[in-house]
């Protein structure tokens, strides 16, 4: 028999919607300002606003999805996929909003485990947040 495939899918938190729209707010407060008056102390914050928005807009629209196998980080950006058995460890990382670091170790081109190479990649903070992080622990191979 068939073994079930189940998909779980954590989308990132909204409060991602909340800094990429005060992001937007500052972006715009900046380019009202260099309307009235130009500045290059304001263009320079203008482009640091308008990165923080962008920054923080492709972290909401990102999501985790799980399989039985391992799992997907899906973004505007990027796409990559990490295997349970690849896993090292996880642990909580972030200030603002509390995201998921992953360690893991890459695939060689024959599929096995590159032990001397440790790789991480950091999830967006998402809602069930503790669920996914206590799954993740779990399936690594030792926890930190």
């Amino acid at each position: 028999m068939q073994e079930a495939q189940f998909t779980s899918t954590y989308p990132a938190t909204s409060r991602y919607a909340l800094l990429t729209s005060a992001g937007g707010v500052a972006a715009l407060l900046c380019v009202w300002s260099l309307w009235r008056q130009f500045d290059w102390i304001t263009v320079i914050f203008l482009c640091g606003c308008l990165f923080a928005a962008f920054s923080f807009a492709m972290q909401w629209r990102s999501m985790v999805e799980l399989d039985p196998q391992g799992f997907w980080l899906r973004s505007p950006l990027r796409t990559q996929r990490v295997e349970f058995r690849q896993l090292d460890g996880a642990f909580e990382a972030g200030r603002m909003a509390r995201g998921i670091v992953v360690t893991y170790h890459p695939l060689h081109a024959n599929g096995l485990l590159d032990l001397d190479d440790l790789r991480s990649v950091t999830l967006p903070a998402v809602e069930q947040h503790a669920a996914l992080l206590d799954l993740l622990v779990a399936k690594s191979s030792r926890s930190l």
